[in-house]
């Protein structure tokens, strides 16, 4: 494709995967069978007073070789690591289809298109990615459930607590906003067209990283809803293991240190807000109603608030039957400790007999300790009751239950 477009078409996907940044960045990140990155050091622009540092990776060269859309052409792929455990991947995009002559729905038809070719097609990609910036350093402590962490080439991507924002930019939008949208007001340029696709009245040959500071509010909204799904998906799957009695997978301390980072990333990101210049404040406040960021903030809480409980109650539950293990053990080094002294009373008590009469003592003190220790030992199964069977009798016609109805006060 050539010349200008008349649309700039962007997504922006985020991934929450709870990591820690480093204190230095790398010069050189190698991808096996894929090439060389190199970050770079960059902020967040958008931000008033605290800067808040960020991780640019350029992958258009690496997505470019793997990923061919007909009728698309990707003009450029950067990754941006936030200090807050979320990753964005931002693609920008141009079509052979004039946008500007396509109705919402249509346009909206293409976006969800476009996305599911992208994730299918770059989700290998991405996940060697992962893999080495783990291993380079580049990101640590990555964490997307309790139960999964990376391990070399099969470092894992949680693509279904992934969330992405669509925009287009383009001069003079021509699309008007669904009704469905609750009126709002973003910041200048900024129109919400449904919730998670934006219209920017912008330049769509404006340089590429002016782009992404106009579009941070929206993404930083959204890579808050991606924090919450992935903690909705966490404990559902915690609860999953519960209710199919398997507590054992579970780890209270885990989980309790899952969550602890949920909050962290997610109200260091929450700060965007009161950091963020008045324009931009505008547009997040205005992404966060659409979306229904605060909504799904409640049904989180709500939901990791009952995991928490219910993994109190099975941890307190394995407790106890640990109690009741050891009560056992040391009832039967009790047996044995009796059975101990009561064979060096008999030795002492008997010292003048004969043989056989030793023998004898010797192995029913041995039998006696056995017997008890395999009562003691050994799991008791609960009795089942007997149920007495009592033969239906038919009531005689004159011994009927007569009914009283009931009086008043």
């Amino acid at each position: 494709m050539t010349g200008t477009p008349a649309v700039l078409h962007l997504q922006s996907r985020a991934y929450p995967l709870h990591h820690s940044s480093p204190g230095a960045v790398p010069d050189l990140v190698t991808v096996p069978d894929h090439g060389e990155l190199r970050p770079v050091a960059g902020t967040l622009r958008s931000l008033a007073y605290n800067p808040d540092a960020t991780i640019e990776l350029d992958l258009t060269a690496l997505v470019g070789s793997a990923i061919s859309l007909p009728g698309t052409e990707i003009v450029a792929c950067h990754a941006r690591i936030l200090t807050a455990g979320t990753v964005l991947v931002v693609y920008a995009l141009r079509h052979e289809a004039d946008l500007r002559r396509m109705a919402l729905h249509d346009l909206d038809a293409l976006d969800s298109a476009v996305n599911r070719a992208l994730r299918e097609a770059d989700s290998p990609v991405l996940t060697a990615v992962l893999a080495a910036a783990v291993s380079s350093g580049l990101v640590s402590g990555v964490a997307l459930r309790p139960d999964l962490a990376p391990a070399g080439a099969r470092a894992p991507i949680d693509r279904q607590s992934a969330r992405y924002n669509c925009h287009f930019v383009t001069l003079d939008p021509p699309w008007a906003a669904d009704a469905r949208v609750p009126a709002v007001t973003p910041g200048p340029g900024c129109r919400v067209l449904l919730p998670y696709t934006y219209a920017w009245d912008l330049d769509p040959a404006t340089a590429l990283p002016d782009l992404l500071t106009a579009t941070e509010p929206t993404d930083i909204a959204v890579a808050q809803q991606s924090l919450l799904v992935g903690a909705l998906i966490a404990g559902r799957w915690v609860l999953a293991d519960l209710a199919h009695g398997h507590p054992e997978s579970t780890d209270v301390h885990a989980f309790r240190r899952f969550l602890d980072g949920l909050w962290a990333d997610f109200h260091h990101l929450d700060g965007y807000r009161i950091e963020s210049t008045q324009a931009h404040r505008s547009s997040y406040l205005s992404a966060r109603q659409v979306i229904g960021l605060d909504d799904t903030q409640e049904r989180a809480d709500k939901l990791l608030g009952y995991v928490s409980n219910s993994l109190l109650a099975a941890s307190s539950e394995r407790a106890e039957a640990l109690d009741a293990r050891l009560n056992r053990v040391a009832a039967a080094l009790t047996v044995v400790s009796a059975a101990s002294f009561g064979l060096d009373i008999a030795v002492f008590v008997l010292p003048e007999v004969t043989l056989a009469t030793k023998l004898g003592v010797v192995t029913g003190l041995l039998g006696m300790a056995v017997s008890c220790l395999l009562a003691v030992v050994l799991p008791r199964t609960p009795r089942r009751r007997a149920r007495r069977r009592i033969p239906a009798q038919r009531a005689a016609p004159d011994d009927r239950v007569r009914r009283v109805a009931p009086q008043g006060p």
